[in-house]
């Protein structure tokens, strides 16, 4: 029977709307692993005494992670949103995905090798929730990498 067919057949573009939503989470791990690597680095700079722990400064450390994770987050959504509103979900190209899968493998590489066991980064990517926020931000600046690297052909400042 031909009148079961209430709604009209709705074509949703899937690939478009994914490379969006990859965007957005890529963008806020990255904004948000960059500052939290560089506030605790600042701390480490600031209040170092070379006198083992110190109590005060993990503090301090803690907080200005926290809040600087909160804040490169807020940015890196912003900047992809406004990115998105400007330019559109245009198609990668495969310098790009290639840009992407090399940066989840670096991330990977990164955190099983203990090249960053040393400081307090590789600590942190030892819990899989911050492994996967490293590899999306990793893979976020892969996929930038890559799509810096792909020669533009329509490119009319050249």
């Amino acid at each position: 029977m031909h009148s079961l067919k209430l709604l009209p057949r709705i074509q949703v573009p899937i690939m478009p709307i994914l490379r969006c939503i990859l965007l957005v989470i890529g963008s806020s791990a990255l904004g948000m692993v960059t500052s939290v690597v560089v506030a605790i680095w600042l701390v480490g700079v600031l209040t170092s005494s070379g006198s083992g722990e110190d109590w005060g400064s993990a503090i301090y450390a803690v907080f200005f992670a926290f809040c600087g994770g909160i804040l490169g987050t807020i940015v890196g959504i912003v900047g992809s949103l406004r990115w998105i509103s400007q330019r559109g979900c245009e198609p990668w190209t495969l310098t790009t995905w290639i840009g992407v899968l090399l940066g989840m493998v670096f991330a990977l590489v990164v955190r099983f090798s203990g090249a960053l066991s040393f400081c307090v980064l590789g600590d942190l990517i030892k819990w899989w929730l911050a492994l996967v926020l490293f590899m999306a931000a990793a893979a976020c600046l892969g996929g930038f990498l890559g799509g810096i690297a792909t020669p533009r052909v329509n490119d009319k400042s050249v």
